[in-house]
């Protein structure tokens, strides 16, 4: 045996020797450790299988609710509701006033759609995205007969960066229109045919109206 061979089988002796000192020490806690991240990541996986499960099922609720056998409007806005109270906490919750308000909405209910949609924006609970939606809607439902002033008002602070904000120019164009301020509608159709968020039909609807302007202009 060389000398260098030699020292080598003395390191890796020494090593060794060092490492089960190591492990007769920290053994148990390392042990301990590998089996708790082990039932963290079930504990985990189970959770998130579970969330997935009950999202699953409240949508299936609130489908059942809208689609099933009960052709009664205003017992499916009453079943909406009622889901929503009892599962207050949850994304479905929100789903299911939203739901309620588009029936009310359906049946010819505009009132009780506004006075849903109101609730709903006044909500401080909402998702920004929820909540801007809702502020859409109930100005969508008083187009024809609201003030265009106060609803213009409302639909300023979604111009800008809201992911409603070519709705918001669409229909605070239209409000324009309304009180015979034609410069300030065309910059918003404009603009609604320039937002990359807009779809082609909104874009289409927008030259539309701005080819009539400019025909009347």
């Amino acid at each position: 045996m060389t000398e260098h061979s030699l020292l080598q089988e003395i390191e890796e002796d020494l090593q060794r020797q060092k490492f089960e000192a190591l492990w007769k020490r920290f053994g148990t806690y390392i042990i301990g450790g590998a089996l708790l991240v082990v039932l963290v990541t079930a504990a985990y996986s189970s959770w998130k299988s579970y969330r997935i499960e009950k999202r699953q099922e409240l949508t299936a609720a609130i489908l059942d609710i809208t689609t099933g056998k009960e052709t009664d409007k205003a017992k499916q806005i009453a079943a909406l509701e009622s889901f929503a109270k009892n599962e207050a906490s949850t994304d479905q919750a929100v789903l299911a006033r939203f739901h309620a308000a588009a029936i009310a909405t359906k049946d010819g209910k505009s009132d009780q759609a506004l006075a849903l949609y109101e609730d709903l924006a006044a909500d401080t609970q909402l998702e920004p995205l929820f909540h801007d939606l809702a502020i859409v809607l109930a100005v969508q439902s008083q187009l024809d007969k609201g003030d265009p002033s106060v609803l213009t008002t409302r639909l300023e602070p979604l111009l800008a960066e809201s992911p409603w904000r070519v709705t918001a120019k669409d229909y605070s164009a239209h409000l324009a229109l309304k009180v015979g301020d034609r410069a300030k509608a065309k910059q918003l159709f404009t603009d609604v045919t320039q937002d990359d968020r807009a779809s082609p039909s909104q874009k289409q609807r927008a030259n539309d109206v701005l080819r009539w302007l400019n025909e009347g202009s």
